[in-house]
């Protein structure tokens, strides 16, 4: 059994194995605080948080996430604040849905089995996974427009007051973490935001920090999000 070390917050059982329970009290813990959702002490930083969990345990933190969720609807704040909205942003249902948006989903279905031509990490030595890049990091319209529309309306419909990212896995390699969390710095800004990650996110004054997919995929850099694990709760 692999072990797991997160930082900030002490997530394991005594042989070294994930408690993904105990992690998201933790989680509900820290999200239940009035600062949290006010989004006070950030000295300016951007409110965004990543929660990092190993990936073969994916089932079983989908339906952590849906509990934690339900919980925040009906938490009662410190401050009198009501409970909050949570919009779920599920990467691979909106990469479907901007791709039906552009008027494109079904010809992209059709073009997948001709335009496959290599199983790579790199994604644009196959035909079909370079395709799907260009479109979602097109120069205008493209998929970080249209997940920060979809937000801009939610959030003046009163339904994001806090932001889930969920899905990260199922779009790679043609969304990447760090470049969906770049384009969405100061477009998504009213609310929290909390990528679910199923990899590790490390931080650390040496190596600075790194969002590391399935512990497995090449290390990518992104400095301006918290670890939500070491976010303080004020007892």
């Amino acid at each position: 059994m692999q072990s797991y070390s997160f930082s900030g917050y002490d997530a394991l059982l005594s042989d070294g194995s994930y408690d993904a329970t105990k992690d998201f009290e933790h989680v509900f813990e820290v999200m239940s605080q009035p600062s949290f959702l006010h989004m006070t002490g950030l000295g300016g930083e951007q409110p965004f948080y990543i929660c990092d969990y190993p990936a073969e345990r994916e089932l079983e933190v989908r339906r952590c996430i849906d509990t934690l969720a339900a919980r925040l609807r009906t938490t009662k704040y410190a401050d009198g604040s009501p409970a909050p909205s949570i919009l779920r942003i599920d990467l691979f249902d909106n990469v479907c849905e901007f791709l039906r948006h552009r008027g494109v989903l079904e010809r992209v279905i059709a073009l997948e089995p001709r335009r496959h031509t290599q199983i790579s990490s790199d994604p644009m030595l196959d035909g079909f996974l370079g395709l799907l890049v260009n479109m979602v990091n097109a120069t205008t319209n493209n998929l970080y427009d249209f997940l920060a529309e979809h937000y801009e309306q939610a959030f003046k419909n009163g339904e994001a007051d806090i932001v889930f990212i969920t899905g990260i896995g199922a779009v790679y390699p043609y969304v990447r973490g760090h470049t969906l969390l770049n384009n969405l710095q100061g477009r998504i800004e009213d609310s929290p935001l909390v990528m679910f990650f199923p990899g590790t996110y490390a931080q650390s004054s040496a190596s600075g920090s790194s969002m590391r997919l399935y512990d497995r995929i090449e290390a990518e850099n992104y400095y301006r999000a918290k670890n939500i694990r070491d976010v303080a709760i004020i007892s």
